[in-house]
């Protein structure tokens, strides 16, 4: 675990505590890091571009300051609410705004399939693609290590 804590990876996806650790008043935590990244990644990969004001591959000093002295990117309008929300959980300024990974799991967004459209609320079609939805997030997951005694 000690990965988590360091500083591997191109600034265009690091959180804004990480790269300006004043922030959060030196403290860092990977996993919410990671959260961060997360959230620009699934952004970027919607809207087809990168999500800041700035190039991905422009200077270093511009991109910083659009992660940390700008509000964070938002998704657009057109996308479903539940996607909406679940870029707003991961791209909090403050960490300890984020949702963690083990919250995100439990999003609308990802429990409905990605749909989050009107209708996507309920019925046993919903319920279905619910549970298959959980079996699939448990596959991608490590299993869980054995307990020493």
């Amino acid at each position: 675990m000690d990965n988590c804590n360091s500083s591997v990876g191109t600034i265009a996806y690091m959180s804004p505590e990480r790269i300006n650790t004043d922030l959060n008043h030196g403290r860092y935590d990977g996993y919410l890091g990671d959260i961060w990244s997360l959230g620009v990644s699934i952004l970027e990969f919607y809207l087809g571009r990168f999500p800041f004001a700035v190039s991905r591959q422009g200077d270093w000093a511009s991109l910083m300051c659009a992660i940390c002295m700008t509000q964070p990117p938002k998704a657009p309008l057109t996308a479903s609410q539940d996607f909406r929300d679940f870029i707003s959980a991961c791209l909090q300024i403050e960490p300890l705004r984020r949702w963690t990974a083990t919250k995100l799991l439990q999003h609308p967004f990802i429990l409905r399939g990605g749909s989050g459209g009107p209708g996507a609320g309920g019925g046993a079609a919903a319920a279905v693609q619910s549970q298959q939805v959980h079996r699939n997030l448990h596959q991608l997951l490590p299993p869980p290590q054995p307990r020493s005694t």
